[in-house]
């Protein structure tokens, strides 16, 4: 069971830095900040409730969440679940950022059910208070921050979450480096209750509407020529000429969006190409058959063809570079990057089926749409106590 704690956060003076600009970057240099006073820490523990507004489907969309310290836990206990591969690279940066802070600077964002809103329910009087920040990124997004500190939710909050599993839905080699740090201070034996045993997690309700999946697409330097790879690609896909649409998103997503029977599909652009190509898994390619080493029932999830099926045969060995927004792939693959595709998003029954299944999809597979801002770091001290 999840263990969630208020804790004493860092958060922004607004008279002394540029609010929107700072949210939107990671924050670094916490001890200067701190001393300062461009970073102040509450002199009490609190839980942060954190609302996102931002369009989806050309309609404003509000995110409802939660900021709280989370017990950490390994993976192998299930209470709090990945669905992705973590980079170790990205782990080992992430573990040595913490030991460099001595602070969480970034969340682990992770959803829970909770179909009977009743997290939402206990922060209904909240909402109507004026917000600790209120600020709008350069995105467009607005974030709005509350600092809660009544015992009386914390009273709520800690039976309500106890019995719900944490999904991990963006932040996998946070969370690991999360880990890591803790097990370095283990000599230290830092009390149970210590905030060195608890991480940095922002929570949203899996039932929120706002909760937007975005896909990550994938620039490839070096895949080769069109020709070479759309051939090598045909064992296994039906390859569909786009014409004129290598700068088209919209087209490209409608060719997508056309595809028959949930089959898997996407999207491939080559430098120099003004045509754009459409390739579906043909129905009688098994990717596990074919080699592709996961679940049976996760097979034929985008992003396991895509990687596994598509982008290790046809540009074997090629490191890819990954990203959420379409447009910039266009442009890299303009500038002259050779191979870009353009992927869709899974949904979010789909990520918790991986986690429950205990599988992992490839590194790299999915991102949650808005970004969270970085409006409050939690400071690590095993000295300190959160209960």
């Amino acid at each position: 069971m999840p263990q969630i704690a208020g804790f004493r956060g860092a958060l922004w003076d607004p008279s002394k830095v540029e609010l929107a600009k700072v949210a939107a970057a990671p924050i670094t240099g916490v001890a200067a900040h701190l001393a300062s006073g461009a970073l102040v820490r509450d002199k009490t523990r609190a839980v942060y409730l954190y609302h996102q507004t931002f369009e989806h489907e050309r309609r404003p969309v509000t995110r409802k969440t939660v900021l709280a310290a989370v017990k950490l836990t390994p993976w192998d206990e299930r209470t709090i679940r990945p669905h992705e591969a973590t980079d170790p690279a990205a782990r080992e940066l992430a573990a040595k950022g913490i030991a460099a802070e001595h602070a969480h600077t970034e969340a682990v964002f992770a959803g829970y059910r909770d179909a009977a809103r009743e997290v939402d329910r206990t922060f209904r009087k909240t909402e109507d208070e004026k917000p600790t920040v209120d600020v709008i990124t350069a995105d467009g997004t607005r974030h709005r921050v509350w600092r809660v500190t009544s015992a009386e939710i914390f009273g709520k909050l800690r039976p309500l979450f106890a019995p719900k599993k944490l999904h991990v839905l963006d932040g996998h080699a946070r969370y690991e480096g999360m880990l890591a740090y803790q097990e370095s201070l283990a000599d230290k034996e830092p009390p149970m209750y210590s905030s060195a045993n608890y991480g940095l997690a922002c929570m949203v309700n899996l039932e929120d509407p706002a909760l937007v999946v975005a896909p990550r697409h994938h620039l490839v330097r070096g895949a080769g020529k069109r020709e070479a790879v759309l051939d090598a690609a045909k064992q296994h896909f039906l390859v569909e000429k786009l014409a004129g649409a290598a700068k088209d998103i919209g087209q490209q997503h409608k060719a997508l969006a056309d595809t028959v029977a949930h089959q898997p599909a996407f999207v491939a652009l080559f430098a120099g190409d003004p045509d754009a190509w459409k390739l579906t898994l043909s129905p009688d390619v098994s990717p596990t058959a074919a080699g592709v080493q996961i679940h049976r029932a996760l097979q034929k999830y985008d992003p396991v063809v895509i990687q596994a099926l598509f982008l290790a045969r046809v540009a074997p060995g090629i490191p890819h570079e990954t990203v959420t927004d379409a447009a910039a792939v266009i442009r890299a693959v303009q500038a002259g990057v050779e191979l870009g595709v353009i992927a869709r998003p899974l949904t979010i029954d789909q990520i918790v089926h991986v986690d429950e299944l205990g599988q992992l999809l490839p590194f790299g597979s999915t991102a949650v749409y808005s970004p969270l801002a970085n409006l409050v770091a939690y400071l690590v001290d095993p000295d300190e106590d959160l209960l």
